[in-house]
């Protein structure tokens, strides 16, 4: 049946769910790819249309060694998540080329499910969701399609749709109950996709880069429904204590780390604590998002020394944890280790020496009266807060402070921490993220990309670690209202500027901002309870709805009723194959002629009557009760009135009593044993 060809109307369904296969492979795959897939399902449509042959084998092998150099020049060699994904696509488009059998449909069908499969490795957004759901309905409706031998009462599309809204139960029943595994785009492979977001080191304008991006950071939600005051929203993620003279980084001093439960918390009684959870997307690091004065809630969550919430493992996909944190805190008040201090006064030995020098004269030595007038000189001299600062030379912090005086968050942040340093006051770089949009109906606080900031923690005896903003002195709109806000006039025009279609520059647009919001409040649902549902949150589904405490209680509930459900299924399946009778004479009969022909009594393929007439022969010691039988037989069929009820059921009792006889005599029969 599979050497058979492929039903016409088949054809441009297998086209349409090859096509459908590549849409979440949007993000990464080459420009000639498209065009490759454009060329091959070109050509099949052309050939469906009596137009033009199939290729030869000497075409179609050198297209396969074109496609296999283009991909091998694209990715430079390197095996990758994305190379691995182009070869793939390669082969489903070039399978067109030849699909010309059953066989062919049913394997171009098969990569096409594998191939969508294979794209929320890069995309799991809600969009792609729905997306993927049309792309199953075209392949198996291209499924349906390609096995039909007629067109039937109903079409492809219609079937594929009932079957997709049959299974749904079964889909929604495995998705809450099936044992939670990690997705395969958490497994350690490597992809050349690089993630947007925060990186190890800091340079002046590096965060600046940032601002043009408005993909999503992470979600938060507090408990109360209500935000902390913008002011205070300062998610921290790295501390940046070394400093090479043009970049800032972290020392590496801080390694050690307190998982829960055994990390710090926030005493239950203490005033000020802020409770929130955070979804959070993948930046294949370990760093997780969180206020300052941070408390590790879960076990897979743990603290560093220097305030940072970390994750055991690198976040290689969407992740939900829950947080609490007391912002007011005092962070190391009762003094500093010895490699701390040294490593937070750290500086070269020589470079920006005018930066040192203005810090020296104004030193008396109370560190927070320094940070003071750093502050009042940030807004009383011309600095302009700018998403393009000019380029610096090899003294950058000098060149930013007295030259240019223009800047973004990073420079500002790293000049206060170097002048800090200068004259002994042990301080650091923090880098993470400041403010977002607060969603006010969904009750929840989105921050992107563009929402990176720096600030400045500095230590002050018997205080701790004093956080600081100098770019709040420069530009208090940025903290106060925005990235947006903060540049007025012409740098307005910078904001998002590699990204012109971005709904995020069309806020005053009132319709199109209040549709962006409706989207990124389906996306925030989406992201919360379906992509973050994990084994933890099925666990804790499981003790509400049914009472299980322990996961292996409920592997041993699933088996029971996997096998229940499989029995239940042999049950139905033998239920329905069952030998069925319109009546009882039917079924005495049915049963009579299967015992006489299995104890060779008759010949198959005779008629009742010569049957029982070749049963009287062998059998003569019950030939009366047969020629009985025969004779009842005949007027039942032919000269009963109403063969139905009484007659009908007398028939039936007489073929039973024949084969009772029969079978008895028989048994009465044989011989002794010797």
């Amino acid at each position: 049946m599979i050497t058979h060809s492929i039903p016409r109307p088949a054809t441009p369904w297998l086209l349409a769910a090859v096509a459908a296969s590549l849409v979440l492979h949007y993000s990464h795959l080459p420009i000639w790819m498209w065009g490759l897939a454009v060329l091959t399902a070109s050509w099949r449509w052309m050939v469906h249309l009596g137009r033009w042959s199939y290729p030869g084998r000497t075409l179609k092998l050198i297209a396969v060694l074109l496609a296999v150099l283009a991909v091998g020049s694209t990715f430079s060699g390197r095996f990758s998540l994305e190379s691995a994904a182009a070869f793939l696509i390669a082969a489903c488009v070039l399978k067109l080329l030849e699909m010309r059998t059953l066989r062919d449909a049913y394997v171009v069908i098969f990569m096409a499910y594998f191939t969508l499969a294979t794209g929320f490795l890069f995309e799991q957004e809600l969009l792609a969701g729905l997306l993927a759901l049309f792309a199953i309905w075209l392949m198996t409706s291209a499924l349906i399609s390609a096995h039909r031998t007629s067109q039937g009462t109903q079409s492809a599309s219609q079937v594929a749709g009932k079957l997709l809204l049959a299974s749904l139960p079964v889909m929604l029943l495995l998705y809450f109950l099936f044992p939670r595994l990690g997705p395969l785009w958490n497994v350690r492979l490597q992809s050349d996709q690089a993630r947007t977001g925060l990186s190890e080191s800091m340079a002046p304008g590096e965060i600046a880069n940032l601002s043009q991006s408005d993909e999503l950071a992470f979600r938060v939600t507090f408990d109360n429904n209500q935000p902390l005051p913008r002011q205070q929203l300062y998610f921290r993620a790295l501390t940046l204590d070394r400093y090479d003279g043009r970049r800032w980084s972290p020392s590496g001093i801080f390694t050690e780390v307190d998982y829960a439960p055994n990390a710090w918390r926030p005493p239950t009684d203490a005033e000020g604590v802020v409770r929130y959870e955070v979804v959070q997307e993948p930046t294949d690091q370990r760093w997780l998002f969180a206020l300052r004065g941070v408390g590790a809630v879960e076990p897979r969550t743990g603290l560093t020394g220097d305030d940072r919430l970390v994750y055991r493992t690198e976040v290689r996909q969407r992740i939900r944890y829950q947080v609490e944190s007391l912002p007011n805190v005092s962070i190391a008040e009762q003094g500093l280790t010895r490699r701390v201090w040294q490593q937070s006064v750290q500086l070269p030995g020589r470079g920006n020496e005018r930066a040192r020098q203005w810090a020296a004269e104004r030193y008396q030595g109370d560190a927070s009266a320094l940070v003071n007038q750093i502050l009042q000189h940030f807004r009383q001299q011309p600095y302009f807060y700018t998403l393009q600062p000019p380029a610096l030379a090899s003294d950058d912090i000098d060149g930013f402070l007295f030259d240019t005086r223009r800047g973004f968050c990073a420079h500002y942040a790293g000049a206060m921490t170097f002048m800090l340093r200068s004259v002994g006051v042990p301080a650091r770089v923090v880098a993470g993220y400041q403010g977002g949009e607060w969603n006010a109906e969904a009750g929840y606080l989105t921050v992107r990309q563009f929402d990176a900031h720096a600030w400045v923690e500095y230590w002050q005896a018997g205080q701790g670690w004093i956080s600081v903003d100098p770019t709040a002195a420069v530009a208090p709109e940025r903290i106060e209202q925005g990235l947006r806000e903060a540049l007025a006039g012409e740098e307005e025009e910078n904001f998002l500027a590699d990204n012109p279609l971005s709904p995020h520059r069309f806020t005053g647009v009132g319709w199109l901002n209040s549709m962006r919001m409706q989207f990124d409040q389906l996306n925030f649902y989406w992201h919360r309870f379906v992509l973050s549902y994990d084994r933890g949150r099925q666990q804790q589904l499981l003790d509400v709805w049914i009472g299980l405490k322990s996961y292996k209680e409920w592997l041993y509930l699933l088996a029971s009723g996997f096998a229940l459900l499989l029995a239940s299924g042999l049950l139905w399946l033998w239920w329905q194959q069952r030998p069925r009778y319109r009546n009882g004479f039917a079924r005495a009969w049915s049963e009579l002629q299967h015992w006489l022909l299995e104890q060779q009594l008759g010949q198959p393929g005779s008629t009742p009557d010569e049957l029982l007439a070749q049963v009287q022969r062998q059998r003569p010691d019950c030939a009366s009760e047969v020629e009985r039988t025969r004779r009842q037989l005949q007027h039942y069929v032919y000269v009963a009135d109403e063969p139905a009820g009484k007659p009908q059921q007398l028939m039936a009792r007489q073929l039973r009593r024949l084969h009772r006889r029969l079978a008895k005599r028989k048994s009465s029969r044989r011989p002794p044993r010797s």
